[in-house]
C-alpha cells in the first residue's frame, strides 16, 4: 500500500495553525520562522546527503521525481526511497518538538 506523501509546508502549517490556535495568532509568523530554522537543521543534520538532495528537490523546488532522477542519475523508485527514509528520519526529530 503506497502512503501519501506530505508536503512540508502542510505539515508546518498544521503544526503553527494547532499553536495559533492554544496561543492565538499573534506569534504566527514567527513559529513558522522558529519551525522552518528547526526543520532546516534537522534536514542538513539527521539525514544523508542523497535524501537531502533528494527531498531537497522534491518539495522545496517542486521538481518531479523523474527530473531528479535524471539530474541524479539514479531510478525514479529510488528518488522515492530516499525521500521515503529521509521523512521517516524527520518524523522521528518532529516528535522531540
Amino acid at each position: 500500500m503506497r502512503t501519501k506523501l506530505l508536503s512540508l509546508d502542510e505539515v508546518l502549517e498544521k503544526e503553527i495553525s494547532m499553536r495559533s490556535y492554544c496561543t492565538g495568532a499573534s506569534g504566527r509568523r514567527t513559529d513558522m520562522d522558529r519551525l522552518r530554522r528547526i526543520l532546516s537543521a534537522a534536514i542538513h543534520l539527521e539525514l544523508t546527503e542523497r535524501q537531502c538532495e533528494c527531498i531537497h528537490m522534491y518539495y522545496m523546488k517542486k521538481m518531479k521525481a523523474a527530473d531528479i532522477a535524471d539530474l541524479l542519475e539514479i531510478s525514479p523508485a529510488t528518488v522515492y526511497k530516499h525521500i521515503r527514509q529521509g521523512m521517516k528520519s524527520l518524523k522521528k526529530c518532529a516528535a522531540y518538538l
